[in-house]
């Protein structure tokens, strides 16, 4: 769900610089153009800004890359795992926790039967926790070593899926960064004076040139 707000982040912001910020090359690039660009991809705001210097862009730049790359390694790998301990526990202790409950799917990794898991339960008099003895209910590991593989797989699992949101921060903070970054580039360059040369004739027929300088306030 995060990654879809990133993903909507930089959509509008393209958007918007398609329709508010002429495409064409500016001698003087405009600031908010820069500001969007680098918001909706890191480091487009520095090559506008600046083509012949824009180190400090191909760094926001690369650093998106590896932080999608990241981002779509994890979540396959999350995938992965949870497919594997879905398999192991439906081969090994006979149920079906594809879509299980996550307090199930702890309960069978702790416990080795349903039966063990309820004794424990009525024990301790926590009566809300116990689970209906019912067919789908009804696990049993045919060894201990299956169970706890069937925990490192989950545990991995976990790990693998907790790093998601951190890499959508990181992110986002890439994009804000370099939009930060690209403004002030962006900023400074356009508010250097602007200097032309024109050709001139004068009334006796010399040529010279004049200079124009303008300022931007």
């Amino acid at each position: 769900m995060m990654f879809k707000h990133v993903l909507a982040l930089a959509i509008t912001a393209n958007l918007y610089i398609s329709l508010a910020v002429p495409a064409a090359a500016q001698q003087n690039p405009d600031p908010r153009g820069a500001f969007l660009r680098s918001l909706a991809v890191p480091g487009w705001g520095h090559y506008y800004a600046d083509k012949e210097n824009w180190t400090r862009g191909q760094i926001h730049l690369g650093a998106e890359a590896a932080l999608i790359a990241s981002y779509f390694g994890f979540r396959h790998r999350a995938n992965r795992l949870e497919t594997q301990f879905v398999t192991l526990a439906n081969l090994r202790s006979g149920v079906n926790i594809s879509d299980r409950s996550r307090a199930f799917r702890l309960a069978i990794g702790e416990y080795n039967s349903l039966n063990e898991y309820n004794d424990y339960q009525l024990r301790n008099r926590n009566w809300n926790r116990l689970f209906e003895e019912i067919q789908e209910n009804n696990w049993f590991w045919q060894n201990e070593e299956d169970r706890r593989k069937y925990n490192q797989l989950r545990s991995d699992r976990e790990r693998a899926r907790n790093q998601l949101p951190a890499i959508l921060g990181l992110m986002t903070l890439n994009r804000v960064v370099s939009a930060v970054s690209a403004y002030n580039r962006s900023k400074a360059k356009s508010e250097l004076p602007d200097i032309t040369f024109l050709p001139v004739l004068d009334e006796t027929g010399s040529s010279g040139i004049v200079a124009t300088v303008s300022f931007r306030f």
